[in-house]
């Protein structure tokens, strides 16, 4: 008598496992090419944001606000601004309180965003990998009706906090 071997016949199905080799393959390409825009620019009636036809996304940074009513840093209050008279011209715009600067520093904001650049420099020291470490990189949303000066001394007072890379934030437009 002949003994019948007994052997795993293929039908020509699928294969499970092979099946579960692409789609962890794919999910993996998936998550590593997956981007997500941390930027959030709230609404407001208080800032419109300036229209480009920029094309870089933004990079997760240290995102300080300045509003035609006050300065934010990373969705924390710092001062408000107020209503004053250029000297030059006479019209009135906003503007930081003489009582909140020294000459073109902004004592609150200053203290704020040294704060924030220790943290960061700790951290990427902590860490030891490079993408944690602090590049001094400032995110800036401005409103478009502000006065130069006053983007002028929120820039000069980052600078002396340690943040001398600016981004300005836009609204994508066509051109």
């Amino acid at each position: 008598m002949k003994k019948s071997s007994r052997r795993n016949s293929s039908d020509g199905g699928l294969n499970i496992t092979s099946m579960m080799d692409m789609m962890t393959i794919i999910l993996v390409f998936l998550l590593k090419n997956y981007a997500t825009e941390d930027i959030s620019v709230a609404p407001s009636d208080d800032l419109q944001i300036p229209i480009s036809s920029a094309q870089k996304a933004p990079k997760l940074a240290v995102n300080v606000v300045v509003s035609r009513k006050d300065v934010t840093v990373d969705g924390e209050w710092v001062l408000d601004l107020e209503q004053g008279v250029d000297e030059e011209t006479g019209d009135t715009e906003m503007m930081v309180p003489a009582d909140d600067k020294r000459g073109q520093l902004i004592s609150k904001l200053y203290d704020v965003l040294l704060e924030k650049a220790e943290a960061a420099k700790d951290l990427g020291q902590r860490t030891g990998n490079a993408d944690f470490e602090f590049k001094g990189e400032v995110l800036l949303q401005c409103d478009r009706r502000l006065p130069f000066s006053v983007i002028r001394e929120v820039m000069f007072t980052a600078g002396q906090a340690q943040f001398g890379n600016f981004r300005f934030v836009v609204i994508k437009g066509s051109g």
